[in-house]
């Protein structure tokens, strides 16, 4: 027994480095199953008997193997898009050409019909006048943009006042 419980111990140690073979792993196992082992091997024992209660657990139903494999191979089904690919790019070629021979043809090479058209006309016969009319109208403007400028120069005013109490208040 001395002999043989020093060579437990060797395979405990063994097997904690990982060097252990499977067979020498299913000696550690059935040495540790028993109830009576010396005092320093009692933690290993009962780690070995919760991975034996556990590997219980773990088993695998007989179809496993079946499912797995079913798994992998619809994985691996080719899909027909797959298999039509360079006649699908060929197809959208020729599609995209179609759609733009007739964009091409529609809005450049065709003269729109006379109600599409639009028609300018001249409203003033006299273009003195016109031009008199039309500075009247963009001075206007530019006065209503000074004076909403004016308006956000008072803002600023007022935004720099903010942070000058904003800087005196602690």
């Amino acid at each position: 027994m001395p002999m043989e419980l020093t060579n437990i111990r060797e395979l405990v140690e063994k097997y904690w480095n990982g060097d252990t073979t499977l067979e020498e792993e299913e000696l550690l196992r059935d040495y540790l199953a028993n109830e009576e082992v010396p005092a320093d091997l009692k933690k290993d024992a009962a780690l070995f008997r919760y991975y034996q209660a556990q590997t219980k657990f773990r088993k695998l139903d007989d179809q496993f193997d079946e499912k797995i494999t079913r798994h992998i191979q619809r994985k691996q089904a080719p899909k027909w898009w797959i298999t039509y690919r360079p006649m699908l790019r060929v197809a959208a070629a020729v599609v995209m050409v179609i759609v733009a021979t007739v964009l091409i043809k529609t809005e450049w090479l065709d003269t729109p019909p006379e109600s599409a058209q639009v028609s300018v006309e001249d409203t003033y016969e006299d273009p003195r006048l016109a031009y008199e009319q039309t500075k009247e109208a963009l001075l206007l403007v530019s006065s209503l943009m000074n004076e909403g400028a004016q308006h956000m120069e008072q803002l600023e005013t007022f935004s720099e006042a903010q942070e000058t109490v904003k800087k005196q208040i602690p």
